[in-house]
């Protein structure tokens, strides 16, 4: 059985795609979603995004 393992390239150019898209007044939430499916990541690399932002949402 094959397992599969996130990559950090994924994640980081999603990141980079929704800080891009902020800049327009787009909400995070509707960002995120787009960025899943943009970049086909993984349910791992979805809750990996979503705790990058909650973590930077904690730190304001």
């Amino acid at each position: 059985m094959t397992t599969i393992m996130p990559t950090d390239r994924n994640l980081r150019n999603a990141i980079a795609w929704i800080e891009e898209h902020r800049r327009d007044g787009k909400a995070l939430k509707d960002l995120m979603a787009e960025a899943g499916s943009r970049f086909n990541m993984t349910p791992v690399e979805e809750l990996a995004l979503a705790k990058f932002y909650s973590d930077e949402a904690s730190h304001r």
